[in-house]
């Protein structure tokens, strides 16, 4: 096995696997380690089953539920409880899976709810001409560089996050809080197995910083994100197919880039459960600053 990383920014690629195969012990924790370390891991030119992929995944946790509130597993379509396809592909006129088509806004899968994703894994079957890359942003480091006095404005604070369904670009203010989920998470999260603090807000989710006003939480908010999209925090992949990534949802941000809808696209989402709670961390502080 070699880990390479992929950017200065985020995301290491592992060679050397072939998930088809039984791994052992020493080959899974070295994954999940060189998870831990670069928050996206990257298995190119794989060739697996829907069950290979949920086997592999099921070694980090749980499997995610995507039945949403009020929907019960077996109303799902055939790929069941736990299997999203994201592709713009469809039948008799209907799409058969989720976020079909164009861009979608930097987000953190279902930080809407108690318990967000602890991981996303997606694997390419299809894919267009160009586009549909996934930016990942490193959250961890744009805690880290944020002004200092921006900082201590945010210590402490929460930051309410909402979604309704099937949005991929956040066209207005505010979602409606009566028909979709929303949670309240520490702004500066810590990351349960690393114990180092990351920036969790997101431009598609984030609605406002809970206790301020509205003009200071929007210009706080707007300030994050675009803080988030900087060149030095970002590592863009540009998908294969066979590529299978898995993401660190606690500690990262991501986001889609377009593609030509005339042409098929379709990847395979499992999401892996977390069960510890959302704890607040550290104020990032500088070594200088500190001093």
């Amino acid at each position: 096995m070699e880990i390479v990383p992929l950017s200065d920014a985020v995301g290491a690629e592992i060679r050397g696997v072939d998930l088809r195969e039984t791994l052992t012990t020493e080959m899974l924790d070295q994954i999940e380690a060189a998870f831990h370390d670069y928050a996206i891991v990257v298995l190119r030119d794989q060739d697996i089953t829907l069950e290979q992929q949920k086997t592999f995944a099921l070694h980090f946790g749980e499997l995610g539920s995507r039945a949403r509130p009020g929907k019960k597993p077996n109303e799902l379509d055939e790929y069941g409880e736990h299997v999203m396809l994201v592709t713009n592909v469809r039948e008799n006129g209907k799409a058969i899976g989720s976020l079909p088509d164009g861009e979608m806004t930097f987000h953190a899968d279902t930080a809407y709810f108690e318990f967000p994703s602890k991981a996303t894994m997606l694997y390419a079957m299809e894919l267009p001409s160009w586009g549909g890359n996934t930016l990942f942003s490193n959250g961890y480091a744009a805690a880290e560089h944020l002004p200092e006095d921006m900082k201590r404005r945010l210590d402490g604070k929460k930051a309410m996050q909402v979604y309704e369904y099937g949005t991929t670009l956040k066209t207005k203010e505010k979602y409606d809080r009566e028909n979709f989920p929303y949670y309240a998470h520490p702004i500066f999260r810590k990351h349960p197995a690393t114990g180092r603090s990351a920036l969790f807000v997101s431009e598609l989710m984030t609605e406002e910083i809970v206790g301020m006003s509205k003009e200071e939480s929007d210009e706080i908010l707007a300030q994050l994100f675009e803080h988030q999209k900087q060149s030095e925090f970002v590592y863009e992949h540009e998908w294969k197919v066979g590529d299978l990534v898995m993401w660190d949802n606690r500690c990262t941000n991501h986001a889609r880039t377009d593609f030509p809808r005339d042409e098929r696209r379709m990847l395979r989402r499992l999401t892996i459960q977390d069960t510890t709670p959302v704890v607040e961390g550290a104020v990032p502080y500088t070594q200088a600053a500190a001093e």
